[in-house]
């Protein structure tokens, strides 16, 4: 099998159409997302919120650059659960005023059980925040992001 060799630098392309006021079909790759508002904001609830978008691929790329560190890291993540809860300025979304910083707090809560020894655990934990590409876009807007991790049981807040 032929190993491959990944870019430094590289572009990648999503095509989205509306399909109503609050509704984006989106295709990236062969996928295809819906992104859409609740109900209760005007949407039919078909997908995740612009917005919850975004923190979902903090989700995914938490999971993602710590597996990457751990294995950098000779370490093991047996198991890993990620919780964020953010705040978010809706001023500027609901044409209020403009503002700066729309998000200016998250919290990630990373559960995780992993094998290895204590220095490469601490590496994943404490290099998260230098590699993860999307908390570093939201830490870089502003967005002031915490990282809660409970790793065997022990507690680091990063």
């Amino acid at each position: 099998m032929a190993t491959i060799k990944e870019k430094a630098i590289w572009k990648f392309q999503l095509f989205g159409k509306a399909q109503s006021a609050t509704r984006s079909n989106v295709r990236s790759r062969d996928v295809e997302m819906i992104i859409d508002e609740p109900i209760e904001r005007g949407g039919t609830n078909e997908g995740p919120m612009p917005v919850e978008m975004v923190f979902a691929g903090l989700v995914g790329c938490t999971h993602v650059i710590s597996n990457k560190l751990a294995k950098a890291n000779d370490v093991d993540i047996v198991d890993m659960e990620i919780d964020v809860v953010t705040t978010m300025d809706s001023r500027g979304t609901r044409l209020i005023e403009p503002i700066d910083i729309p998000f200016p707090d998250t919290v990630l809560t990373i559960r995780a059980t992993m094998d290895g020894h204590q220095d490469g655990i601490e590496a994943v934990i404490y290099k998260l925040k230098e590699h993860c590409a999307v908390s570093k876009m939201l830490r870089q807007s502003g967005t002031i992001v915490t990282e809660n991790w409970i790793v065997n049981g022990q507690t680091y807040i990063v």
